[in-house]
């Protein structure tokens, strides 16, 4: 059968001051009244069950994620003993699965991207869950059409189609977040695509990749394998996510393996991960200048490219000469950055704890 994980256990602290511990990035609101978590479940409504939709969060977010689905099973929702990245969820997640579905195919993907329309979206997916019934030792990845050069994203380079498929392609490599040259020449080529992040594969195949590569991630999966409905469950768990290693699933498996095939998305994108990304998202809304204002109320004079977000509308903010910059102000907090430097907002969140300012963090 086909379930789907949902991955929402990220603090997004590139979107600090409004991400933050107490409301991680998956519970902001970008397009009302919906959070993106909410979002993403409402996508997938019709394409599969709630019964077979699985949500993987940290156990400090745990509460408010399932305060904020009142009718969504809290069962459904696992929360990690400790942090460890994408491998651990995801193994963790497959081994569950297994254990109720020996045959399970796996949608794996975050909670916190904008994607439109939710047709085309399910449309893609089906595309790709074919694909692994037809051959299960296949891992499918959702590629992304670039419309920039950008920067921040990790890259797919695809070689030939798969047959009888127009929108299908063996993978040639995964690229890690290029500088801005190479990632010119990538846009340019035609042969790349942003990597969402997005995943489908028999539980089965992940699992027995895992194992392959990184053979401890394989004996603590095990061992958590073998207590599952036991009263030992939660106590081999927490020390299974003690030992294993913080690992990305690309590192620890896609960048390895080789059958590996990658689907050309059809859909609109948008995986807010940073301010910049507010530009396009709502590229409409900018003045003659490029400035954007979201839900602000802005005065700009000699000023051009900035982006704006103040979360109360009577509160003016005023820029003069000011280019590229990004401002954000919560209600105990703001942030002001270039945008050409935002990928260091997460450095805020870093110093924060360090020295231990947890109001901010």
């Amino acid at each position: 059968m086909l379930h789907v994980v949902i991955l929402a256990g990220g603090l997004g602290s590139r979107l600090w001051p409004a991400s933050r511990i107490a409301k991680p990035k998956h519970m902001l609101v970008f397009e009302p009244p919906q959070t993106l978590l909410q979002a993403t479940l409402e996508r997938l409504a019709g394409f599969v069950s709630s019964e077979r939709t699985w949500i993987i969060t940290s156990r400090s977010q745990f509460k408010q994620t399932a305060d904020s689905l009142p009718h969504f099973d809290a069962r459904h929702i696992l929360s990690e003993p400790a942090p460890r990245d994408t491998a651990a969820s995801i193994g963790w997640a497959a081994v569950k699965l297994r254990h109720i579905d020996p045959d399970a195919t796996m949608i794996v993907l975050p909670a916190d991207h904008i994607i439109k329309p939710a047709s085309v979206f399910c449309e893609t997916l089906q595309l790709a869950v074919g694909i692994v019934e037809e051959s299960p030792e296949k891992l499918i990845t959702i590629g992304i059409k670039p419309t920039f050069p950008a920067t921040t994203y990790g890259y797919i380079q695809r070689g030939a189609a798969l047959e009888a498929s127009q929108s299908a392609y063996h993978v040639l490599r995964f690229c890690e977040k290029p500088d801005q040259k190479n990632a010119e020449s990538f846009m340019l080529s035609g042969e790349f695509y942003w990597n969402a992040g997005i995943f489908i594969w028999k539980a089965e195949a992940i699992l027995e990749l895992l194992h392959r590569f990184e053979p401890d991630f394989g004996v603590w999966l095990d061992e958590i394998a073998k207590s599952l409905g036991t009263a030992e469950e939660p106590h081999v768990t927490d020390e299974a996510f003690k030992k294993i290693k913080s690992l990305s699933i690309d590192y620890a498996v896609m960048e390895r393996a080789r059958d590996i095939v990658v689907v050309e998305a059809t859909f609109d994108w948008n995986d807010v991960g940073t301010w910049s990304a507010l530009d396009r998202l709502y590229a409409d809304q900018k003045d003659i200048d490029g400035n954007l204002s979201v839900s602000s109320n802005v005065l700009a004079i000699d000023s051009t490219g900035c982006t704006v977000q103040c979360g109360d509308s009577e509160h003016l903010v005023a820029l003069v000469g000011l280019h590229d910059v990004v401002v954000v102000q919560t209600a105990d907090a703001t942030l002001i950055a270039r945008k050409e430097q935002e990928e260091s907002v997460r450095r805020i969140a870093e110093e924060l704890k360090k020295q231990k300012r947890d109001q901010w963090s």
